[in-house]
């Protein structure tokens, strides 16, 4: 049985469309309701936030799963990174309200002591480090946006999609972090004991990412 744990909230649906064209059965999936783990065929799905998906996959609990590459680079634990499904696009990027954008696209030394809200301080950490300032991190849960609004900090560091949200709030676009989408990772050693069942998930994925370039590409 090979084990897969899945992201609850905005990219569980795009994992369930790649693992359906995949071949891997989701109906029990779509009638789980509030359980945790489902049974199906040779598969065992378990659902987790989207936080705890690699930890999932790094213990040994699951020996495959998708996770945003947004997580994977703020945990940074030893995973398998098997391939870039190309599902869940959005970017990482620092916004805050207009006023704030002369400090972004001036000098680096404007940007000290900048106080950043994010749900992501390792990544903060690392982005204004290689710019070489210092800048006070808070780690918030929440709704990120409102920091800003209410002077809980000078701008934040988030994903963004459409940017309706940041447009709502009066917030900007400042600097862009990262591109962010969503992965197939494994576990190391299901990596080598499971790799002939992993490896046909894996090539199926590809399979489907190259037929879905080419038809943007028409």
């Amino acid at each position: 049985m090979l084990t897969i744990v899945l992201p609850t909230g905005r990219v569980l649906k795009d994992a369930l469309s790649l693992m359906e064209k995949t071949g891997i059965p989701v109906e029990k999936i779509n009638d789980r309701g509030r359980k945790l783990i489902v049974n199906e065929g040779n598969f065992r799905f378990i659902f987790a936030k989207p936080m705890d998906v690699p930890l999932h996959i790094s213990h040994g609990t699951a020996d495959i799963g998708f996770v945003g590459s947004d997580i994977m680079k703020e945990l940074n634990v030893p995973l398998v990174e098997l391939v870039d499904t190309g599902r869940g696009k959005c970017r990482m990027v620092v916004a805050g309200p207009p006023e704030l954008e002369p400090r972004f696209s001036g000098h680096e030394s404007g940007l000290m002591w900048l106080t950043v809200a994010t749900k992501y301080p390792n990544i903060a950490d690392r982005h204004f480090s290689s710019l070489g300032v210092q800048v006070q991190i808070l780690n918030l849960h929440g709704s990120i946006e409102l920091a800003p609004v209410i002077g809980l900090s000078d701008c934040i560091l988030d994903i963004v999609q459409t940017g309706r949200t940041l447009k709502a709030n009066n917030l900007k676009i400042l600097d862009n972090v990262i591109p962010v989408s969503l992965y197939l990772a494994a576990n190391k050693k299901s990596s080598q004991f499971k790799w002939q069942e992993i490896s046909n998930i894996v090539h199926k994925i590809k399979e489907i990412k190259e037929g879905e370039d080419l038809e943007q590409d028409i």
